[in-house]
């Protein structure tokens, strides 16, 4: 058996040049999907909601007491509800496969 013929991982022979593709205006706004959309309406509206909501709020829980701007406040309950959720459906379908 003859070994296999070693080759460059180019071809330094090659004199054509790639062109790159140039991407006009149209082709661009083509690739916008629903997504991006609703990304940036969604931006949008929680800048208008941070800019609208800067009042403190005097918060108390289990004896600590502080004061935090009211969009602060709801971002952070946002944020832990949605960490609590996640974690509850990882157990309850963790649960769900242990059992079977």
């Amino acid at each position: 058996m003859s070994e296999p013929e070693q080759r460059p991982p180019y071809d330094h022979q090659t004199t054509e040049r790639v062109q790159p593709k140039s991407r006009s205006f149209v082709h661009a706004l083509r690739q916008i999907n629903a997504r991006m959309v609703l990304g940036a309406l969604a931006a949008v509206a929680l800048i208008v909601f941070i800019a609208q909501n800067t009042d403190e709020t005097r918060v108390n829980f289990l004896g600590w007491d502080w004061d935090l701007p009211l969009f602060l406040l709801l971002l952070i309950t946002i944020v832990l509800s949605v960490v609590c959720t996640e974690i509850a459906s990882w157990y309850m379908g963790r649960r769900r496969r242990s059992s079977r």
